[in-house]
């Protein structure tokens, strides 16, 4: 990033959609969040943002000349349109750049997937670039996650490169929303955590007392109440994460096989579940035989919430 360069990154969610313009060094200077309302479509979502952007440069009297986008789904970064996109109905195809263009002026403009972003941005501001290979899992509702190869994001030949989530770990293990079965996300994504921790609710009630009192019905289960219930000492909480961990440990050893990181990031909501995942996850990648890459791999947690934003700025000028 140049030494007065300012970028703009849009992230956007399912529900809302996170705005940051970044100054030098990647500071945020200003930041927003405006509901997403992705039924309306494409056009009317960057009406919606550029006059917030707008607005937002007009009070910090500035002129952004990065804007990254960062979008749920397959991105084509060149042309600046969405490929793929389940959750995005009608967007696919949509040309961004030429949309924005239109409303904001000519911009170094990027669309990126937002897990590669919010990776990107972990790697340069929190990792702080030590050393040139990176792996970062962003566990949500499902699980994504980016690959930095050599210092640069690795995006494989059709740009899908970092769909962690969607590796095997369990042959014909549960169904994953993808549609196949045995999927990391299956089993370390929110909706898979909680899979899990209905099942064990109906087997062992007593367990989850403490569990069951910060919730009306194992129906209304999530992941927070987990993380909260595990801190109380609930023990079926704290077996929960632990069978998570398990999963996780699966799908995390296989990328350091492959791979060789430097470092490894745990992002996204479910971290929140702070050592409750993260001691039995650094137990299980202990018991690793092959010690040399897992001596290298650093592995860590954070629960910053606006790596997405941050990143698809950040990248916006690094590409």
């Amino acid at each position: 990033m140049g030494k007065n360069s300012v970028s703009i990154g849009v992230d956007v969610g399912g529900t809302y959609t996170k705005i940051a313009i970044l100054g030098k060094n990647g500071k945020i200077l200003e930041k927003k969040q405006v509901p997403t309302q992705s039924s309306l479509g494409p056009k009317d979502f960057v009406s919606r943002i550029a006059m917030t952007i707008l607005e937002m440069e007009k009070s910090l009297k500035l002129r952004a000349e990065g804007f990254g986008l960062a979008l749920a789904g397959a991105v084509d970064p060149v042309s600046g349109k969405i490929l793929f996109a389940p959750n995005l109905k009608g967007w696919p195809n949509f040309d961004f750049k030429k949309a924005f263009s239109k409303e904001i002026g000519s911009r170094n403009f990027i669309v990126e997937n937002d897990a590669n972003a919010a990776v990107w941005g972990c790697y340069v501001l929190d990792f702080k670039r030590k050393g040139e290979n990176f792996l970062g899992l962003t566990l949500g509702t499902g699980v994504g996650g980016g690959i930095v190869c050599q210092g640069k994001l690795y995006r494989g030949s059709a740009g899908s490169a970092g769909e962690i989530g969607h590796m095997r770990v369990a042959v014909g293990g549960e169904l994953c929303h993808c549609g196949s079965r045995g999927c990391l996300e299956a089993y370390a994504g929110g909706y898979g955590i909680i899979n899990t921790a209905r099942r064990m609710l109906a087997e062992s009630p007593d367990k989850g007392r403490i569990l069951l009192s910060l919730c009306a019905e194992p129906s209304a289960l999530e992941p927070r109440h987990l993380s909260e219930a595990a801190q109380m000492g609930d023990v079926l909480s704290q077996e929960v994460w632990a069978v998570t961990a398990r999963y996780l440990a699966a799908g995390i050893a296989s990328l350091v096989m492959i791979f060789n990181p430097d470092g490894i990031s745990l992002l996204g909501g479910v971290s929140a579940a702070g050592r409750h995942l993260m001691d039995p996850l650094k137990k299980e990648l202990a018991q690793e035989p092959f010690k040399l890459p897992f001596s290298r791999a650093k592995l860590r947690m954070t629960e910053n919430a606006d790596f997405g934003c941050i990143g698809a700025a950040l990248l916006a000028l690094e590409n």
